[in-house]
């Protein structure tokens, strides 16, 4: 859905699509936007088991409980220390969406733009972006993504070699670096030593190599232990909300003066380029072209899946404030 809002200071857009090709599947990333007080967007992150609550993704249960949370927050909020904001949602997270005993918890980035009398102010974790006045990208990179899309082209590219079509190689890639390599190894998709090289390639590749052994044993268990992980201090360690406290080294907090904005976007990654100028319009077109110059991400833009004939590689979300 796309839609703009035109208010005394400002114009808000917004432009949200699920991976589903056909819309069937609801997307796990939310945006927020209360005109004068907050903009957000949310990603749940997608479980590698695909598990549900009620028919609904606990990746979007997340999304949704963060949001619900930034939205209740008071207006004094703007000005608490980020660690406090980041937990008051992580906490809604733990309330609101159920745990299931040794199932990575339900979970989801964040990025919050809170309106301040003299400052936008940027508060987030994970890996949801954002840009000003169309300038640099600010996003952060998450260190098990270093491992896993190494490992996920290598394995992608391999099953090309065996004369598997692009559509079947892409969804075995995806489900085994789901699942992890050593399951793939039990499958007959891959043999011993294959995998072996795959592993050694990723470490390699990585921005960890100091750490093979954490990176061997986090892609041999898969994507769906990633969350061992989260918010630690791992090589392997990111930021998330999931219902636990937020590492404060992976805590953004950026006060950005309104008198030099004149646009901020905020986006998820689902758009794995920026475009040159600021539009819907433009955004869109980056992703289009980037499906038709590299729909697996295997190429032009590495990640750790690509696109299939029935889904996009991920949920897309952009928000654009444009300040009048």
């Amino acid at each position: 859905m796309a839609f703009g809002i035109r208010f005394k200071r400002m114009q808000f857009e917004a432009f949200s699509h699920p991976k589903a090709r056909d819309l069937s599947v609801l997307a796990d990333d939310i945006f927020l936007h209360i005109p004068g007080c907050i903009t957000a967007v949310f990603d749940g992150a997608t479980d590698a088991t695909g598990r549900k609550i009620d028919g609904v993704s606990v990746g979007r249960l997340a999304a949704l409980a963060a949001a619900r949370a930034t939205a209740s927050l008071p207006h004094g909020a703007r000005d608490w220390p980020a660690q406090r904001i980041l937990t008051f949602l992580s906490d809604a997270i733990a309330r609101d969406v159920p745990n299931q005993s040794g199932t990575a918890p339900a979970s989801t980035t964040a990025m919050v733009a809170f309106e301040r009398p003299d400052t936008i102010r940027m508060v987030g974790i994970g890996d949801t972006g954002y840009r000003v006045n169309g300038g640099p990208v600010q996003i952060t990179e998450l260190a098990p993504d270093f491992a896993s899309i190494p490992a996920r082209v290598a394995l992608f590219q391999h099953l090309l070699s065996q004369d598997i079509d692009t559509e079947k190689s892409e969804k075995i890639s995806r489900h085994y670096m789901g699942l992890g390599l050593d399951m793939a190894v039990r499958d007959d998709v891959i043999p011993a030593d294959i995998c072996n090289a795959i592993i050694v390639h990723a470490v390699n590749a990585s921005q960890a190599p100091d750490a093979p052994t954490q990176i061997e044993a986090f892609l041999r268990s898969g994507l769906q232990n990633q969350y061992r992980y989260s918010n630690s201090d791992h090589p392997l360690g990111y930021g998330v909300l999931n219902g636990y406290a937020p590492n404060r080294n992976f805590i953004i907090d950026q006060n950005l003066p309104r008198d030099t904005l004149k646009t901020l976007e905020v986006f998820s990654d689902g758009y794995l380029l920026a475009p040159e100028t600021v539009s819907l319009q433009a955004w869109e077109q980056t992703h289009q072209q980037l499906e038709l110059d590299d729909p697996h991400k295997t190429n032009l833009v590495l990640a750790c899946k690509g696109s299939t004939k029935s889904s996009f590689f991920d949920d897309r979300t952009i928000v654009i404030l444009k300040f009048l």
